[in-house]
């Protein structure tokens, strides 16, 4: 099951923290391998009152957005699954994804700003 959220009551306001690459896994040596697959971008949410890791393509230009600027998400899809971590019970995790993450500049054209949002 796939989560398609509301991205402003969700997140709220969201602000670039930073991000780093994420390596392919190769399952026949079970190691991760030098090939980036995708950027995981840490981003304060305003709404959630804190830190939140999401998963982008990586065509996304995240190189570009600076420290603690205002950012908007487009496409953002929640994956939730569950891990056990040995014990009686699973612990569900909630992988978030999204197209890309688009700096909320203002001199940015209204409709750049507005793709992907409710």
């Amino acid at each position: 099951m796939k989560i398609i959220p509301d991205i402003k009551a969700t997140f709220g306001d969201t602000y670039f923290l930073g991000f780093t690459e994420k390596k392919k896994f190769d399952p026949t040596t079970n190691k991760r391998t030098e090939v980036n697959e995708s950027y995981v971008c840490r981003l304060a949410s305003s709404e959630l009152q804190g830190q939140i890791e999401v998963t982008v393509p990586l065509s996304t230009a995240v190189d570009q957005l600076k420290f603690n600027e205002k950012v908007l998400m487009q496409g953002v899809v929640i994956d939730p699954y569950a891990r056990n971590s040995g014990g009686s019970f699973a612990q569900v995790i909630l992988r978030c994804t999204a197209k890309t993450i688009i700096s909320d500049a203002p001199g940015k054209p209204a409709i750049d700003r507005s793709m992907g949002q409710k």
